[in-house]
């Protein structure tokens, strides 16, 4: 009893101990951010790399594809029971241009999807905008693209005034982006007048074809110069069918912006045209032969994943259009329409397995039985891929990213452990003295029975307080400061102009705010090993030291 009674009044009584608590509180803190970071940035390159690329992806070496994709797929569902869906993805290269904007072109990869369908095997659809809280498609209800439209321009509208009312005196900055808003509200309210007659749209083109044919029959070619050029000028206005639709990366360069506060403005959205320039790399063509295959599309829907590097460069299209442009589409006999010369063939094939949070190993083991699972396939269709087959998992698939990340994270974490061996230091230093000053306490107690190894309890159990104090009140500031940390840049950004990082710019929309439970036990735990292992040589002196000396000492 008398350890424990010893302890506390060490605490309550010797001020100079709070200097190791206040040590262990930082380090504890800092450990906590940088690693809640870190695992904060594993967990969103997961989250984005499953959205795009499923749990499992199958792909060949080089940019001819695979053929047999949905008869390969349902032979894995067959044989493979953990794996749940799975789907073909073409991922090709091109250039977007917008019409009526000459100087704009900005490259970009183009990955041809089915929807529905892709919603199977990732998590797609929870970044769509326009359609969020629906299944996805190429071909949504109009009424409900004008709900979301004018939505969207509330919420432009309400950006706009937040910038325009007060009489505040505006920089150059807020300036520009309220001219900014002003021309992403003019685009927006044409776009939904395009949705809003599109219908109509289509109705009279067909009536001007009907007419330019009929002027054709009667000889009036004039007229029919005529009405092609107005059946050109509705075509322009009209909505592309279902086949030539697109989905854009939220955060294309021009197409819309994200301003400091990581706030979206709009410029491009549905009922606006885009322009597609695909470079055909699915078959074996001279380099003469080399010239891109262009499309109009009309833009149905954003999406985005939450990291940036992927939302400014992708842009989704259907999978058959896609085949198309990309020269992967099956090849006929020209003579004999119903014979296949070359099936159509796919970039990559992308799993889902039935357990949604399969750590790596159960996807590498998984993997393996889809590797078997390809090798009997190819035997039965020898010309399925020409090159050799990836079966790779998500992890592996990203693991120059996810290598970069966790390097940094190491690093750090060492470079703050050795920052941590002050908080050990600081500890020693203090029993130290301590136990140096309590000399004569220490032979009182020994003269009165206690055992060396009860009084080196005490100052084992003074470090392990002090640890515990410093790493409860770590931990508690890091979780804190983590949830609150995209709010605290906001306050410093309002109060003072200080930004400490752009979400105009930054990898991710914000800042990961959340603290793994496993990671905040470790680090609480080596904090008050830390505190222990500081009193250790205090509390051998303690131990050993004889009674009559201590009484002695001075």
């Amino acid at each position: 009893m008398y350890k424990l009674l010893l302890c506390l009044r060490y605490v309550a009584r010797r001020p100079i101990g709070y200097l190791a608590i206040v040590g262990v509180w930082l380090c504890v803190s800092m450990l906590i951010v940088v690693t809640s970071v870190m695992d904060g940035f594993m967990q969103k390159i997961e989250v984005a790399a499953k959205g795009l690329f499923g749990d499992v992806i199958l792909e060949p070496a080089g940019q001819e594809g695979l053929a047999y994709y949905d008869e390969l797929i349902e032979r894995i569902r067959q044989r493979v029971p953990e794996v749940e869906a799975g789907e073909p993805f073409i991922l090709s290269y091109g250039i977007l241009r917008v019409p009526g904007q000459p100087h704009y072109r900005e490259p970009v990869q183009v990955a041809g999807i089915r929807l529905p369908g892709r919603e199977k095997v990732s998590d797609f659809e929870k970044g769509l905008h326009f359609q969020r809280g629906r299944p996805p498609t190429w071909d949504p209800p109009r009424k409900l693209l004008l709900e979301r439209l004018a939505e969207e321009r509330a919420r432009t509208e309400g950006m706009l005034a937040e910038y325009t009312t007060g009489g505040k005196t505006l920089g150059p900055r807020q300036q520009d982006l309220i001219d900014r808003l002003g021309v992403a509200l003019s685009l927006q309210q044409r776009a939904a007048f395009l949705v809003q007659n599109a219908e109509d749209f289509r109705e009279d083109i067909q009536r001007l074809q009907e007419a330019a044919r009929k002027a054709e029959e009667d000889g009036d070619y004039e007229k029919v110069d005529s009405l092609l050029a107005r059946i050109d000028q509705l075509k322009q206005e009209s909505f592309e069918p279902p086949a030539d639709r697109v989905i854009l990366g939220l955060g294309i360069q021009g197409l819309s912006r994200r301003t400091e506060d990581g706030e979206v403005i709009r410029y491009l959205v549905p009922g606006h045209k885009v322009m597609l320039y695909i470079f055909p790399l699915g078959r074996t063509m001279s380099m003469t032969d080399f010239s891109p295959n262009q499309q109009l599309f009309s833009v149905i829907d954003d999406c985005r994943t939450g990291v940036y590097s992927i939302d400014t460069g992708f842009v989704y299209v259907p999978l058959e259009t896609l085949q198309k442009l990309n020269n992967m589409e099956a090849e006929l006999d020209p003579d004999d329409p119903n014979k296949v010369l070359r099936p159509a063939r796919c970039s990559q094939i992308h799993i889902r397995v039935r357990k949604s949070r399969a750590d790596e190993r159960e996807l590498n083991r998984i993997a393996g039985k889809i590797q078997g699972v390809w090798a009997e396939f190819r035997k039965e269709h020898p010309n399925a891929a020409m090159t050799e087959m990836y079966v790779q998992t998500w992890r592996q698939r990203q693991a120059k990213l996810i290598g970069q990340i966790e390097s940094q994270r190491v690093i750090q974490i060492i470079i703050l452990a050795f920052i941590s061996v002050v908080a050990v230091v600081l500890i020693f230093a203090i029993l130290y003295t301590i136990s140096v000053q309590k000399t004569r306490d220490v032979g009182v107690l020994k003269a009165l029975g206690a055992s060396g190894g009860g009084v080196s309890a005490v100052f084992l159990g003074y470090g392990a307080i002090q640890g515990f104090l410093g790493s409860v009140l770590g931990t508690a500031t890091g979780w804190l400061f983590m949830r609150h940390i995209n709010d605290i840049r906001d306050w410093l950004s309002e109060s003072f102009g200080f930004t400490p990082y752009s979400r105009e710019y930054f990898l991710f929309d914000e800042l990961p705010t959340e603290v793994m439970p496993a990671t905040a036990a470790v680090i609480l735990a080596a904090a008050m090993g830390a505190g222990v292992l500081g009193a250790v040589i205090p509390a051998v002196r303690a131990a050993i030291i004889q009674p009559v000396e201590a009484l002695r000492y001075e």
